[in-house]
């Protein structure tokens, strides 16, 4: 399995609140075998962040762009090691606000976790750059909420 330099990874909001995420596949060879992870995949050559989270989350839930609002939420770095190499891969993580949860239809891996907002990640068998991804979720939902009851506050940030 090669690893790739650049992917996107991404949460689906669904309009209750709560968080969706891919519970992968068991399947030798893939990352994350049999753990919660983050939707997503290898940004293609020639391709931006924005316009591969959008391909991912159509191949593996069927959303159509007309059925949810992809947000970026930032760019981070994860140390991955393949054949004694360290690799560092960018993430590119986003958010996908979906207006409509009867269009999802699990495309890969075993399925949709719903997850509240506020669980406790650290217990969730996840990987580590799953980890890393949930805590930024965290830190720009709070900040949107922030924002949403000071919005002259967030006008000066």
């Amino acid at each position: 399995m090669n690893i790739p330099k650049s992917i996107v990874r991404i949460f689906v909001m669904l309009p209750n609140g709560q968080i969706g995420a891919q519970l992968r596949d068991n399947i030798p060879g893939i990352a994350s075998q049999g753990m919660l992870s983050t939707f997503g995949g290898g940004v293609d050559i020639g391709e931006s962040p924005q316009q591969a989270a959008v391909r991912e989350l159509e191949e593996e839930t069927s959303l159509k762009t007309n059925y949810y609002k992809m947000e970026f939420i930032t760019t981070f770095t994860h140390q991955k090691t393949q054949n004694d190499r360290k690799i560092l891969q960018k993430n590119h993580l986003f958010l996908a606000r979906v207006s409509d949860c009867d269009k999802i239809e699990i495309k890969e891996g075993v399925g949709l976790v719903v997850l509240r907002k506020d669980v406790d990640f650290e217990k969730v068998n996840a990987g580590e750059g799953t980890q890393m991804a949930w805590k930024l979720l965290q830190e720009y939902l709070k900040s949107q909420t922030t924002n949403e009851l000071f919005p002259a506050r967030a006008q000066k940030l």
